[in-house]
C-alpha cells in the first residue's frame, strides 16, 4: 500500500475504508470530508479496483496531506475492497465510507466520545442526511434504535452512519462477498444474533449522496430480491406474520420519524450558548432559522414534503469540505 504519514495524537486510532472504482468525480469530496475531521488520529484507506479515470493521480495529489493509505488493483467487487481495506486496518473502530458519501466535520470526534463514554458499545450508529444530487434537497434520514427481529422482517440500517469495534469485524469474519449489493444488511443480522451491543447516538454522522449511478437506484428490483433473500435465511421460523407485526413494522420508521423532528426542533429553540444535548453539532452549523420552520412542517403529510423539503438544505461546506 502507498503511505502517508498517520497522525500521532491521544485517542483510539480510527480506520475508515473507502472501495472505489472510476469515481474521481464524486470520490474527492468524500476525501476532502476524511480529511476536514476534526479528530486527528484516523487512517483513511482507499481501496480503488483499477481505476482509469484519473482516481489514482486524484489519490498521489491527496498522498502526505492526512492519513491516507490506498491500493489500486483488480479485485472481486465492493465489499472484497471493503474486506481487504479493514483486514489492513490498524484502528481499534472501524466503518467504511462509500466513494459518494461524506462526513461531518466533527463526526469522528462525536463517534469517538460515544465509545468512551459507552465501553458495552460494541456498535455505535447515528442518523445520516439523505441529499438528492439532482435538486439538492436533502431529508433526515433515521437510525431507528436496533431491533433484530425488526431488521429480520422489514427494517434497515443507513450504513455510513456505523461504526464498530475492530474485534467485531473479526469475530464475525467481515462481510460476505458472495453478496453484490446488501452484505451491509446481512452483516448487521450476523451481529445481532451474536448478541452484539449496538448503541444509537442522536447525531446526523453522515451525508449519502443521491445520484444517477447510486447502485440502490439503478439496480433497485435486484437490491430488493437479494434484500429479500438475505432476510429469508436469517429468519429463525420462517412463517405466516401475525397481522399486528406487520402493522408494527408499517409504524415505527414513521413514529420514530415524528418523535425524532420533536426533538430535533425542541433542540433547535435552546440557545447555542447553552446547548449540549441531541443533534447539538447539527444545529450548530450554520442553520438558518428558516430551517427550523421546516423541522416543524417536514412530519404534516403532503404541506411538509412540498414546503419542508425544499427550505432543509444543506450548507455549502457539508458538500465541499475545506480544501
Amino acid at each position: 500500500m502507498h503511505d502517508s504519514s498517520l497522525t500521532d495524537a491521544r485517542g483510539p486510532l480510527v480506520t475508515v475504508v473507502t472501495p472505489t472504482f472510476n469515481r474521481a468525480v464524486l470520490l474527492e469530496a468524500t476525501i476532502r470530508s476524511v480529511r476536514a475531521q476534526a479528530y486527528p488520529n484516523i487512517e483513511h484507506l482507499v481501496v480503488d479496483g483499477g481505476s482509469t479515470d484519473g482516481t489514482v493521480a486524484l489519490l498521489r495529489r491527496y498522498e502526505g496531506t492526512y492519513g491516507l493509505r490506498w491500493t489500486s488493483e483488480p479485485d472481486g467487487g465492493m465489499y472484497s475492497a471493503i474486506n481487504k481495506g479493514l483486514q489492513q486496518g490498524r484502528g481499534e473502530i472501524q466503518a467504511y465510507l462509500n466513494s459518494d458519501d461524506l462526513y461531518f466535520p466533527w463526526t469522528i470526534r462525536i463517534v469517538v466520545d460515544a465509545f468512551v463514554r459507552h465501553p458495552e458499545a460494541d456498535v455505535i450508529f447515528g442518523d445520516v442526511m439523505d441529499i438528492d444530487d439532482w435538486t439538492g434537497r436533502m431529508k433526515p434520514a433515521w437510525n431507528l434504535p436496533f431491533d433484530l427481529d425488526y431488521l429480520r422482517r422489514t427494517g434497515f440500517m443507513w450504513q455510513p452512519g456505523v461504526f464498530w469495534r475492530k474485534g467485531v469485524f473479526e469475530g464475525a469474519g467481515g462481510f460476505d462477498e458472495t453478496i453484490r449489493y446488501g452484505a451491509d444488511l446481512e452483516f448487521w443480522l450476523r451481529l445481532g444474533a451474536r448478541d452484539t451491543c449496538f448503541v444509537k447516538i442522536n447525531e446526523f454522522l453522515a451525508v449519502a449522496r443521491q445520484h444517477p449511478e447510486t447502485l440502490s437506484l439503478v439496480h433497485r428490483p435486484r437490491v430488493i430480491e437479494e434484500l429479500t433473500g438475505i432476510r429469508a435465511k436469517h429468519v429463525p421460523r420462517p412463517g405466516r406474520q401475525r397481522p399486528w407485526v406487520r402493522t408494527s413494522d408499517r409504524l415505527r420508521r414513521p413514529l420514530y420519524a415524528r418523535a425524532y423532528w420533536l426533538g430535533l426542533l425542541l433542540q433547535s429553540l435552546v440557545p447555542a450558548r447553552l446547548r449540549r444535548g441531541p443533534w447539538s453539532e447539527f444545529l450548530g452549523a450554520g442553520q438558518t432559522k428558516i430551517s427550523y420552520l421546516a423541522v416543524v412542517l417536514r412530519p404534516i403529510p403532503g404541506l411538509g414534503r412540498r414546503v419542508a423539503g425544499p427550505l432543509l438544505r444543506p450548507s455549502r461546506h457539508w458538500l465541499q469540505p475545506p480544501g
